[in-house]
């Protein structure tokens, strides 16, 4: 199907069968039409009068009589009628045949995309029961690798729309994500973790203004009960995602951009947090013992009974955990006399205050 493709595609090249080459090639074809019937036209009547020589006027009379009758019957066997009625015979015939090529040709590429995308379909299928093979732990990882080449470079011999894209690759993160709460073998949920986050997008970089830096875009996707123990997903878009008691011990976030995300109950004990933008995240009732969160984004997060026992804040250089807006009632700090945070919407170091000072002002 691709050589056919490609074969056309040079033909019209060759003929010059673009967008402005055709136009030009019918003007040229209706043009050639009408000289052909000129010219026809043109040497009926010329070879229509006999050569009779007289001066007599009722000779004269009959002569030209019989002229215009000879010339009727050329025209109408060789002349511009012939060819008009020709013309019309093939206009006729061709524009029937012609239609009924192109309604199979339609129909035929119709059942080849159709073919096509069964073809596809039939792929994706058996990747996916590979990854639900209890009895293969090796196997499951290997499609995981392939469901995660699927979002790093979606197969270029799978043609497809780009509304069946889209929707390929946010089922492939959807399936991976499920397999992560259901998966207990650690080698392939560490397979599946790196998987699920290849796909990627460019947003604005916070550390350059005005250039752009590639995100791996898990938005808005439903890691609840996840096992992402020791995960590695910095530099990834988690914005609005659901971690409902997920397991994230260890795991890293560093960069990343969890805005408005959800960690109820989350387990992220030893997690790395740095330069990560939080704001408006819910860790209410999260475990972040020993959590790493220097230069963390918190404003207006949600640490409600939240356990950040030993958790870092204070950051190098003094650049601390932006608290502004933080609601923390009920959550446990621990021992952090020596952190500094920035109380103020901007976060900047104007505002900039001990922790115990600010969590004195909060009660």
């Amino acid at each position: 199907m691709t050589a056919q493709r490609n074969f056309w595609e040079r033909t019209k090249a060759n003929l010059g069968l673009d967008k402005f080459g055709a136009p030009i090639l019918i003007a040229l074809m209706l043009l050639a039409i009408i000289l052909v019937v000129y010219y026809t036209q043109r040497l009926s009547e010329q070879t229509s009068l006999p050569p009779i020589v007289t001066t007599s006027p009722k000779e004269q009379y009959e002569i030209a009589k019989l002229a215009a009758e000879i010339r009727q019957i050329r025209s109408d066997t060789s002349g511009s009628l012939f060819w008009l009625k020709m013309i019309a015979l093939f206009v006729t015939v061709g524009g029937a045949v012609g239609g009924y090529l192109i309604g199979q040709k339609q129909t035929t590429k119709k059942r080849l995309e159709f073919e096509n995308l069964k073809n596809i379909d039939s792929i994706y299928q058996s990747i996916v029961l590979e990854l639900a093979d209890k009895s293969n732990a090796l196997l499951r990882a290997a499609a995981a690798v392939k469901l995660g080449m699927i979002l790093k470079s979606f197969p270029s011999e799978w043609v497809v729309d780009d509304l069946r894209k889209k929707q390929m690759i946010r089922l492939t993160k959807q399936i991976l994500a499920a397999s992560l709460a259901i998966e207990e073998e650690s080698k392939v949920l560490k397979t599946l973790t790196i998987a699920v986050v290849l796909d990627t997008r460019l947003e604005d970089d916070p550390e350059n203004p005005g250039q752009k830096k590639e995100f791996g875009d898990v938005r808005k996707f439903d890691l609840s009960g996840a096992d992402a123990t020791k995960a590695y997903w910095a530099d990834v878009d988690f914005s609005e995602s659901d971690f409902y008691k997920a397991i994230l011990t260890e795991a890293s976030f560093r960069r990343s951009v969890l805005r408005e995300a959800q960690f109820r109950e989350a387990d992220l004990h030893d997690a790395v947090l740095v330069d990560a933008n939080c704001f408006k995240a819910s860790f209410k009732m999260a475990n972040l013992t020993n959590a790493n969160l220097r230069r963390a984004d918190l404003r207006s997060a949600d640490l409600r009974s939240a356990n950040l026992t030993n958790a870092t804040l204070a950051g190098t250089k003094f650049e601390g955990a932006k608290v502004f807006g933080c609601v923390v009632t009920g959550a446990k700090f621990g021992d952090n006399s020596d952190a500094w945070v920035y109380d103020s919407e901007a976060g900047d170091e104007s505002s900039k205050i001990k922790l115990q000072e600010w969590l004195t002002h909060q009660q």
